[in-house]
């Protein structure tokens, strides 16, 4: 009795325990709202891309001179996962996709060593390579995608728009980098006339040299098909389409006549359109990617964005611009808090409509009490611990939900037990939290214990992301065993009279507990057939287990979803525009989409932790899809995949679910020097089979 003493001081000096708890309640709830949040925990993204530019150079050339070299001089690092990396060779170019082993996590070194090396291993490779780029910045992800659109303004407005409007955003303290996309370049073009060239007696080459030595730097382009054309692209390097028009490119010394530039070509200042672009519902846009320190509450940030938005639209933005969020993530982790609260208040719920089946309401209530209390004070742990409030911490509450209000059942049960004895009411909490203290302690170890092993079987961004899960779920379970021998006890003697409740139980208890009497007596008359149908059920278990759905993370329940559009090495921007178009015309009339993102010859910045930003060309497009809401986003997917996958000749149209999980369902990977290719179509047409 004097080893447990200490539960005697908890209820005896009850308005010290009442004011702790109290201060740690109030601080849980503040920091739900100010901790830091964020969608997904923090990871180290172990990737990064490799790119050696050959102009002039073929795939097959690509393949022997640049990109078996370079993977065999990557394949040196200790630190470089082999089965993971890989390289795509390409006209002009070599793609090295490299992907760092799951133990490293000081990439930022291991990177600055391989770019280092790269610089040394270009003299091993023709002398044709200009350039050998590595890009391992891939984990920064958009906290905020806002894109500046018009219908009637030019690419140079938006732009002067969007460079005031980042301005304003950049004052913000939480805001880490504000970067953009979209940006079209204004040229001065000269569409140039053969005939008139030949009446001047000029060639194109002259014509060429003379504009170069005037500090004109001309740029080759596409040349037209038809035949009075040329089209020539030249930087704009002079401010004014005039001034170019009226340089002389020759002279004739006996008759004083002169030929300028207007005199043989068009002369036109215009945007490029072989360059890629991103459109917002059709219109021209730029698109502002926004970043945030880590650390910091990103629904806070969200709603400091708010105000400089608003007061940007006010102030200095006409009616004909408008400002479209199009990837949210401070709206997205708002509502992950709020469904947390909403499933909160229902644990509650029906927490009390169980207990007051078995137990008298007044015990429903003190058990009930015990869900938010424990939620609250774990939370004001976790914010003094510095865990933020992401996917999997919320995860964590979540499953702990049902767990956490266990013992305060258990010492609920023991005292109403003591009561019926004839016990006063504070001695029959403090011995019921005496009884049963161990092993409610034993039962919470163990299963706190059993989470930790993710700690030590999971790698790489698995064990980044999943870090704080069992700490989380400690933190709470244990705030719930120290409640249920502390508060709990207090709240018995005060809420649960002996003339207020029945500890004799009810009906429905005591067929229970007859029914369980009867059962425990026939187990122990006939061991042998318990312990068959014990391991029968194991047996079934075993068996219903691969038929399950297993998932280490879930999809992402957003109403957003991504287009990708693949056509073949080679193709080129136009015919990727127009399978692009096609299928914006098809989505668009939708009523159950509110905007389209597209991304022509270009990708979209990485808007979501496990989306990664796909390698785009002239033959790659992709969509962000904003829908009306979650289920819409599940109908849109389930009607528009079969219809369009494969609705274009030598185009793939794949259409992507936001999921957590990075890693492709299903991969085919094909190694070796000769009939790679027959491999593949042979796989494909597998795939496609009737039966397959």
């Amino acid at each position: 009795m004097k080893k447990m003493s200490w539960l005697r001081w908890p209820l005896e000096h009850y308005s010290i325990s009442l004011l702790i708890i109290g201060i740690l309640f109030v601080m849980g709830i503040y920091g739900m709202y100010v901790m830091p949040k964020d969608e997904f925990p923090h990871a180290t993204i172990r990737q990064g891309v490799v790119v050696a530019v050959y102009p002039g150079a073929t795939s097959e050339e690509i393949e022997q001179q640049v990109a078996r070299p370079l993977e065999r001089y990557l394949f040196t690092f200790g630190e470089v996962k082999r089965s993971k990396t890989t390289t795509t060779s390409q006209n002009d170019m070599c793609i090295a996709m490299v992907e760092l082993n799951d133990n490293v996590n000081n990439k930022d070194e291991v990177w600055s060593k391989i770019k280092h090396g790269l610089n040394s291993f270009k003299s091993q490779l023709p002398s044709g390579v200009l350039a050998i780029v590595v890009n391992d910045d891939f984990g920064n992800t958009s906290a905020l995608l806002i894109a500046i659109e018009s219908g009637q303004r030019s690419y140079r407005e938006l732009k002067d728009y969007s460079d005031r409007l980042s301005d304003r955003l950049r004052h913000i303290p939480s805001v880490a980098n504000v970067k953009m996309f979209g940006e079209q370049k204004e040229q001065i073009s000269l569409y140039v006339d053969r005939q008139r060239l030949q009446a001047y007696g000029i060639g194109q080459q002259m014509l060429f040299s003379r504009l170069q030595a005037q500090g004109i730097t001309t740029m080759s382009g596409s040349i037209s098909d038809e035949d009075q054309q040329v089209p020539i692209h030249v930087e704009a390097t002079e401010n004014s389409v005039d001034e170019i028009a009226n340089q002389i490119i020759f002279s004739d010394p006996v008759t004083g006549k002169v030929a300028r530039v207007r005199d043989v070509a068009r002369v036109v200042r215009e945007y490029d359109s072989n360059s890629s672009r991103i459109e917002q519902d059709g219109h021209p846009c730029v698109l502002l990617s926004m970043e945030m320190t880590p650390g910091n509450n990103v629904v806070q940030y969200g709603d400091e964005v708010d105000k400089v938005l608003d007061e940007f639209r006010k102030s200095e933005l006409p009616e004909d611009v408008t400002i479209t969020r199009i990837a949210d993530k401070p709206k997205v982790v708002a509502m992950s808090v709020s469904s947390f609260l909403r499933d909160l208040l229902i644990s509650m719920a029906i927490i009390i409509l169980v207990m007051m089946v078995l137990f008298p309401l007044r015990s429903a209530i003190v058990a009930a009490i015990t869900i938010p209390l424990s939620t609250f004070v774990s939370v004001a742990i976790m914010y003094m611990a510095g865990i933020e409030l992401n996917i999997v911490t919320l995860a964590a509450l979540i499953v702990v939900l049902g767990m956490i209000v266990d013992n305060a059942i258990v010492v609920i049960d023991g005292y109403l037990e003591y009561l019926g004895k004839g016990m006063a009411p504070k001695e029959a909490a403090i011995e019921s939290g005496r009884q049963y203290f161990m092993p409610m302690m034993l039962a919470t170890i163990c299963i706190c214990a059993i989470f930790y092993p993710f700690l030590i079987t999971m790698k790489g961004m698995f064990l980044d992301a999943l870090q704080d899960f069992p700490w989380t779920i400690t933190i709470n379970l244990m705030v719930s065993l120290v409640l249920a021998v502390t508060i709990i006890p207090y709240l018995e003697t005060r809420i649960i009279k002996p003339d207020k409740v029945s500890t004799d139980g009810n009906a429905i208890t005591k067929w229970v507990q007859k029914t369980y009497d009867r059962v425990l007596d026939k187990t122990f008359l006939h061991p042998w057939m318990t312990m068959l149908i014990g391991l029968g059920v194991i047996l079934i278990s075993l068996l219903i287990l691969p038929t399950l759905k297993i998932r280490l993370f879930p999809y992402a329940d957003r109403d957003q979803l991504a287009v990708e559009i693949y056509l073949p090495d080679g193709k080129g921007l136009k015919e990727t525009e127009a399978i692009a178009d096609s299928v914006y015309r098809v989505l668009r009339p939708d009523e159950r989409i509110t905007g389209i993102t597209s991304f022509i010859g270009c990708s979209s910045p990485r808007f979501m932790d496990a989306y990664a930003p796909q390698m785009a060309g002239r033959n790659y497009a992709q969509f962000i899809v904003n829908t009306t809401s979650e289920q819409a986003t599940l109908d849109l997917l389930a009607d528009y995949q079969p219809r369009l996958s494969e609705a274009f000749p030598k185009a793939y149209v794949k259409f992507k679910r936001l999921d957590y999980l990075s890693v492709p369902e299903l991969e085919y990977r094909f190694y070796g020097d000769n009939r790679l290719a027959a491999c593949g179509g042979r796989t494909t047409d597998g795939a496609h089979a009737p039966d397959a």
